[in-house]
């Protein structure tokens, strides 16, 4: 929608370089995507979200840890129905290149890195599951099943540490009292400028790192079990995605 935009942006640095290229890929990756895999791909982003919660579940209900993690899971490793988010940033980002400082560019690349591999990859596996090897209904084991066949061992990896990457930039952004202060006094003016769904996105974000107190040890355990269940899947072990309840 907004791609001529981006393209006739001048930028200055190499982190508004890369954003701006970021934004393209995505934006041509969103209008080409494969719409007969809606469904599936949202059937998939449900299971996934579920498997989620259950491994992570002792995390999920720590208070200190649940809102943290409830943002890290809908909001960034299995975002959907952000298309207005998703418009709003292409649309602001002229401005966003003249008033941000290069940092917080680099972290909001980090962002659209990660949405972007994340619905390639889940289309990918929405693809193998459903349509190669015929599955009605997502087990564990046609999950890994596919998994293995997608061959993206690399790529899972990498989603998982720009999770951790993403995490601890906005750790830091989170205890800066000016930055907050920020969010607060602009709520109404970014509704006005119809900016609402990314501004409650990055409002959700601040308000859920910031009830944390630090979220190193979040990250490094998620990291870590993350990390074992992806090579479980690719060592073919037995019942990898720690399903069972840990309640």
């Amino acid at each position: 929608m907004y791609r001529d935009k981006l393209i006739n942006t001048k930028v200055k640095s190499d982190n508004s370089e890369r954003l701006q290229q970021l934004l393209l890929d995505y934006h041509n990756f969103r209008y080409r995507s494969d719409k007969s895999l809606e469904s599936p791909i949202a059937k998939l982003s449900d299971w996934q979200a579920a498997r989620l919660k259950k491994t992570h579940h002792d995390l999920y209900t720590t208070p200190r840890y649940h809102q943290g993690l409830e943002f890290l899971l809908k909001d960034l490793y299995a975002p959907k129905e952000f298309t207005h988010r998703d418009d709003d940033l292409e649309r602001v980002f002229p401005t966003m290149v003249k008033l941000l400082p290069d940092n917080l560019l680099y972290t909001i690349g980090l962002l659209v890195e990660l949405n972007l591999l994340t619905q390639q990859l889940d289309e990918q596996l929405a693809h193998t599951l459903f349509n190669e090897l015929n599955i009605d209904e997502i087990t564990e084991e046609s999950y890994c099943e596919a998994y293995r066949l997608c061959d993206n061992k690399t790529q899972r990896a990498h989603q998982t540490q720009l999770i951790a990457n993403i995490g601890n930039d906005l750790d830091v952004y989170v205890r800066s009292r000016l930055v907050r202060f920020t969010l607060k006094m602009t709520r109404s003016p970014a509704e006005m400028a119809k900016l609402g769904n990314l501004h409650s996105f990055l409002r959700r974000g601040f308000e859920a790192f910031h009830e944390m107190k630090g979220v190193d040890e979040l990250l490094e355990i998620i990291v870590d079990r993350e990390t074992n269940i992806l090579n479980a899947i690719f060592n073919n072990n037995a019942s990898p995605l720690l399903l069972q309840d840990k309640s």
